[in-house]
């Protein structure tokens, strides 16, 4: 009886350290990954998963060390300038006219002052998304002087030619 008592406690020692499908697997689970470089670059981008992030902040509560090298990635990743103002500036574009500023600008029918700028914002700092946008407006507009110029000829031709249709209708 003393043995069974001793395969008893071998059972539950070996069923404490079984794997966590029930003892199916043969692999151990794993310990989480140590926090390198990359893991604190996700977690400044905020591209973790919440557990892992939540894993982060604790260890970087504990740990001086840690917090060190979090600032150094913070410094040295490539995208390093993306909370300046200038770079939140630039990616909202505070300084960019409205779509309708810019189609004012093209029949010449803004405020001295604001045209000025629309100039300088145009021609000196090259703007890619209002050039691109100007571009638009311009394509727009001739699109629709070809329309408009269309409609005036057949409207000349409906003119022209009614008095014969008219006569067709009398007879």
């Amino acid at each position: 009886m003393r043995g069974n008592a001793g395969d008893k406690g071998k059972l539950k020692h070996d069923h404490d350290h079984a794997a966590p499908d029930g003892g199916r697997g043969r692999d151990h689970p794993a310990a989480p990954a140590p926090i390198d470089d990359t893991v604190l670059r996700d977690y400044l981008a905020d591209a973790l998963p919440s557990e892992q992030s939540a894993r982060v902040e604790k260890a970087l509560r504990d740990s001086a060390e840690l917090r060190a090298r979090l600032e150094e990635v913070r410094q040295n990743r490539a995208d390093g300038q993306l909370h300046t103002l200038g770079a939140i500036w630039n990616r909202s574009r505070l300084t960019c006219p409205s779509r309708q500023q810019l189609g004012s600008y093209l029949l010449d029918a803004l405020d001295p002052d604001l045209a000025s700028y629309l100039t300088f914002h145009l021609e000196v700092v090259e703007c890619p998304f209002c050039l691109a946008n100007l571009a638009d407006l311009k394509a727009q507009s001739q699109t629709a002087a070809v329309a408009h110029a269309s409609r005036s000829r057949q409207r000349r031709i409906l003119q022209s030619s009614q008095h014969l249709l008219g006569d067709d209708k009398r007879s």
